[in-house]
């Protein structure tokens, strides 16, 4: 529910558009060519729409998905002294935004430190920003001017380079799981793009990249984040069968004939997220089989040397960094050299 004005109206949220019609375009054919694709797949980005988004908030609810209860205790713990390292008149952007509520944490910590700022919260669904964005109360901040960016991480990339931006204070956040979702090199890959948009301006301050990391791999634990007694990572994962329908424009897949599993690879340190057909499926030509796992997402993991591992790929030096003290779990919290 948004936070109404004193008019008993919801506020207007500033949502700028910066898809580029390349990436407006791109996700019919990704998804096409996912699912031909040996072995076939789920494009990731089907997780993002708007019920998708609604439905992943309300994992984060849950007690059984730690990440989110690190995160915020992480932020309470060290939001100011995060605050300290963020310029004063900094462009802020936060990938992957979501509901708002780890980052209202840390904007509250510049405000106390009477630091005017500018956050972008950037995503996929403009619905979604802008509900999220009505909910932070009109008057909560003094120093802090809220906007949503709707787009992609590639879109996000390149505004940060626009020279209005470029000539700013910058710093990127990823406050959630959105590392957790490449694999290792890839994730390398992501960081990399973002220090060299960072590093392109003409702004004499040092940019900021501040970064979470989920450290556990007691597979147990993990697993029953992902595979909830409430079914709400079920919910998500499944919406990704509707959101493909959409974005095809056809009625191809039906929820009554496909299962989701989650399962924890010690191998590689991940959870892995599938749905599986209960019959033999037709896809422009292709046959997804009965029982044949089609992936969807994956959260990999990261204990202390695959982070260090982390930041040499992404040629990145960490300044500073935090984790929950519980021995079987943890979340990294960490400040970057860009």
């Amino acid at each position: 529910m948004g936070s109404y004005d004193e008019r008993g109206e919801l506020p207007a949220v500033d949502v700028i558009d910066i898809q580029s019609d390349a990436e407006k375009t791109s996700l019919s054919k990704d998804t096409e060519e996912s699912l031909k694709a040996q072995p076939p797949s789920f494009s990731s980005l089907l997780l993002w729409d708007e019920q998708g988004l609604k439905r992943f908030e309300a994992i984060t609810y849950i007690d059984e998905y730690y990440p989110t209860n690190c995160e915020i205790e992480l932020l309470q713990q060290h939001s100011h002294e995060i605050a300290q390292k963020i310029e004063a008149n900094s462009v802020i952007v936060e990938l992957g935004s979501g509901c708002l509520r780890k980052i209202k944490i840390l904007l509250q910590a510049l405000d106390d430190l009477n630091k005017p700022v500018d956050y972008y919260a950037l995503d996929l669904s403009r619905s979604e920003l802008e509900r999220t964005l009505q909910s932070v109360c009109p008057g909560t901040f003094k120093h802090v001017k809220w906007h949503g960016l709707l787009g992609t991480y590639d879109d996000g990339l390149k505004w940060l380079q626009r020279p209005e931006n470029a000539s700013r204070p910058r710093a990127v956040l990823s406050l959630g799981s959105t590392l957790g979702s490449f694999t290792r090199p890839e994730a390398a890959d992501f960081l990399t793009g973002f220090v060299d948009a960072l590093n392109h301006g003409t702004s004499r301050s040092e940019p900021v990249l501040i970064i979470g990391l989920d450290g556990c791999k007691n597979g147990d634990k993990v697993w029953h984040a992902y595979n909830d007694s409430g079914n709400r990572n079920d919910q998500f994962i499944r919406n990704v069968l509707d959101s493909a329908n959409r974005i095809l424009g056809k009625d191809i897949f039906r929820q009554e004939e496909w299962e989701r599993r989650g399962e924890w690879n010690d191998n590689f340190g991940r959870h892995e997220q599938y749905l599986v057909p209960r019959r033999d499926v037709e896809f422009q030509g292709r046959y997804l089989k009965a029982g044949e796992k089609i992936f969807v997402v994956s959260s990999h993991k990261y204990d202390s040397e695959e982070r260090r591992q982390l930041w040499q790929g992404a040629d990145l030096a960490e300044l500073k960094g935090w984790r929950t003290p519980e021995q079987d779990y943890g979340e990294f919290g960490s400040i970057i050299d860009v």
